[in-house]
């Protein structure tokens, strides 16, 4: 099941990247290179946008994940949480899916956490090497 809800996910960006591509090639060779620098960036960038847009509209209807079903306040007994075929085994996913996001949220909880000084050099070094 997860699988088959993976499948299409990777699906549409795959052909989102190769529809870009096939398209900024056409563009590329219709024009010359002045039209290129000039005009021809803002029409890949514009024509790009729309698989972009296709794939942000398909992911509204995406299933949530099993993870998406737990909240941070009590692990709960769910069948769904697990393809194991033993109760046991659903109950002992769910407890460890449960400590999993428990441990996320504590961590992420906040935003300036990226400004603590351990993290404040890397921080720099990141932003300035794409610079």
């Amino acid at each position: 099941m997860r699988g088959l809800s993976a499948f299409p996910y990777q699906l549409l960006a795959i052909c989102g990247i190769f529809l870009t591509n096939v398209i900024n090639y056409i563009i590329a060779s219709y024009g010359s290179r002045s039209w290129d620098v000039n005009t021809g960036w803002r029409w890949m960038l514009e024509l790009g946008a729309i698989p972009a847009a296709a794939f942000l509209l398909s992911m509204v209807r995406a299933p949530e994940s099993p993870r998406s079903s737990f909240k941070p306040a009590e692990p709960k007994r769910d069948s769904r949480c697990s393809s194991t075929s033993s109760a046991p085994n659903r109950h002992a996913f769910a407890l460890t899916t449960y400590a999993s996001v428990k441990l996320e949220t504590e961590m992420s909880h906040e935003f300036h956490d990226l400004f603590r000084p351990g993290l404040r050099k890397a921080l720099v070094i990141g932003a300035l090497i794409k610079a």
